[in-house]
């Protein structure tokens, strides 16, 4: 078989022999995830929806990088059990270490490129099951050719964060959870020189009203003959009404 050319390359999806995806996730336990959605709902029903968020993200997902790693919290055995019986006998289980979202992000990234062979490493989280598997396609395709890609959510921060090398600095000086996230960490891009390519922007699933969001854009994925639905969270929804209270 000769060669393909650079045309060819770019219209069929890499063999993902390099790639490697980490997804944060915490243990579903009531009151400590989704707990402003748990304030609204009801901290049972968020965890058990959180539960569906993570069965879904994994489920999803697995097949879309060379690598699996799964950063866990809290870092002891209820949640590596829990965790092992998520169905990912193939990911690697790493515990996040005891610090802020940005060191917990910049020790990811370390762990990741330590991966024999890793040439770009892609982070998101479990709280947003209706992302499109080809948004993570199109961030490897693009980590070929640049340092850093973005995909932005609509509450001023962002679901994925992918890096063609460690770029510990990235996340520093950032004030975590606020509004300016997303703004403050393309600053940091900016003043440290790297490329960097935008995803299209989505959304987390935090409070009530991105929880209704989310049930109208199930349905209409539904109705439309989409066949990649997380289906533990369209289950969970079409058991949930608003009125109902732990």
């Amino acid at each position: 078989m000769g060669a393909m050319d650079q045309n060819t390359r770019a219209t069929m999806n890499f063999p993902r022999r390099e790639t490697v995806l980490g997804v944060f996730l915490k243990h579903p336990e009531p009151g400590k995830v989704k707990s402003r959605l748990g304030a609204e709902i009801g901290h049972e029903k968020a965890a058990c929806l959180y539960e569906a968020f993570v069965a879904d993200t994994i489920e999803r997902f697995c097949q879309s990088a060379d690598r699996l790693i799964l950063g866990y919290s809290p870092d002891h055995n209820t949640t590596l059990n829990w965790l092992r019986k998520q169905g990912s006998k193939d990911a690697i289980c790493w515990p996040q270490p005891d610090a802020h979202l940005g060191n917990r992000m910049a020790s990811y990234f370390n762990f990741a490129f330590e991966q024999p062979e890793t040439k770009s490493a892609i982070l998101i989280g479990s709280d947003s099951p209706t992302l499109p598997v080809t948004y993570i396609e199109q961030a490897y395709e693009w980590l070929y050719s640049v340092d850093c890609v973005l995909g932005p959510s609509a509450d001023g921060g962002y679901y994925l964060v992918g890096l063609s090398s460690p770029q510990p600095a990235m996340f520093e000086g950032i004030e975590w959870s606020s509004p300016s996230v997303l703004e403050k960490t393309v600053d940091r891009i900016q003043k440290l020189g790297l490329s960097m390519k935008l995803l299209p922007l989505w959304y987390d699933v935090d409070e009530l009203d991105n929880l209704r969001m989310l049930r109208g854009h199930l349905l209409a994925m539904k109705q439309t003959g989409r066949t990649d639905l997380p289906r533990r969270t369209a289950e969970w929804l079409a058991n949930w009404t608003e009125t109902s209270t732990d």
